[in-house]
């Protein structure tokens, strides 16, 4: 194992150092954790989007969101159930 040393702010060690205390865990322990992450492409640093990957795209990528389903399909699905439930309340209203 390779042994390095970061910078941090204080205020974020002592937050970071309180927070893998209460998971039963190690700052070293969670920082391995997202490395890996990180490298093996499960996780990307904020703004990191790859070319191209919509929002969808990228959280099915990154952590299997949406898999047992089509989001496009859901979309219009809901969007639908939104337009009957819109013309519900239209037909109900009794200033019409």
């Amino acid at each position: 194992m390779h042994r390095t040393t970061i910078i941090l702010p204080d205020e974020l060690f002592q937050r970071a150092k309180k927070k893998a205390a209460a998971e039963k865990s190690t700052v070293s322990e969670v920082l391995r954790q997202l490395l890996t992450h990180w490298v093996t492409e499960k996780a990307r640093m904020e703004g990191q989007e790859k070319p191209g990957q919509t929002v969808i795209e990228q959280a099915v990528s990154t952590y299997g969101m949406w898999k047992d389903r089509d989001p496009d399909q859901f979309l219009r699905e809901s969007r639908a159930h939104l337009t009957s439930r819109d013309q519900e309340l239209q037909d109900a209203r009794l200033d019409s």
